[in-house]
């Protein structure tokens, strides 16, 4: 286990962009929230080590506007990785011995579900990107139709620190969107894919983007970054409208 060194009026990602959403706090949990509050699914949003980063933001609105109640809990609780906080590596030690596994942020991803609950959210899935993918999978794993965390089906952008126990115990579909920087997780896929509400997973690989396109490192500017953000985007939607409904 290791880091990374069918919509067609899906909003489009701009380059310049405000988010929409909300900033809340539950208890110790900081939280951003968009979407129509009367949805009756939802999204738990995992972002990468770069936290609440427009990027991130402008994907979870494009959620939003699709249909879902879409949370983005503070998984880094104020602290994510920065430019500054790159050179001496001290963040990044830190964070993998204390915060990078399932134990740590376990707590707050069920905090999320319980407040997309308290909306009347009944069927909910889950998104992640590099790290925040593993939060996913590992959320998935307990999910299901029999679950304790509710989660029914997962995508996996550009995931970071997978491994075949996460596609053997995972619960529900899983769509997974690596690009060219990550492993051939082919072997893995056709795990979930034999499972029996494999039907629904799908994969499909961004041979010309690099790891983090659709979050933080991702040129929303440049029209080939944009064009495949916006495909990801599109299948992230339909893979949701069809296993959340």
């Amino acid at each position: 286990m290791s880091f990374i060194a069918a919509c067609c009026n899906t909003p489009p990602v701009q380059a310049e962009y405000t988010p929409i959403g909300e900033t809340h706090k539950d208890g110790t949990m900081e939280y951003y929230v968009v979407g129509d509050k009367g949805a009756k699914q939802g999204v738990v949003f995992c972002f990468d080590i770069f936290g609440f980063h427009p990027n991130a933001l402008q994907v979870a609105d494009v959620l939003g506007r699709s249909g879902f109640r879409v949370i983005m809990p503070d998984f880094l609780e104020g602290n994510p990785l920065t430019k500054e906080k790159m050179a001496d590596g001290q963040w990044f030690a830190e964070f993998k011995a204390e915060r990078a596994g399932w134990a740590y942020s376990r707590a707050m991803f069920m905090a999320a579900v319980s407040v997309l609950r308290a909306e009347g959210v009944e069927n909910i899935g889950s998104v992640g990107f590099c790290w925040g993918a593993k939060l996913t999978v590992r959320a998935l794993a307990e999910g299901g139709e029999q679950g304790t965390s509710g989660v029914k089906s997962g995508v996996l952008i550009h995931p970071s620190m997978m491994e075949q126990s996460d596609f053997e115990e995972a619960a529900g579909p899983v769509l997974l969107l690596p690009t060219k920087d990550e492993a051939d997780f082919t072997e893995f896929f056709e795990i979930a894919k034999a499972k029996p509400f494999g039907e629904a997973s799908y994969q499909e690989r961004f041979e010309a983007q690099i790891h983090g396109f659709c979050g933080a490192r991702g040129e929303f500017s440049k029209p080939e970054v944009a064009s495949d953000v916006n495909r990801a985007m599109q299948l992230t939607v339909g893979f949701f409208k069809k296993t959340l409904a």
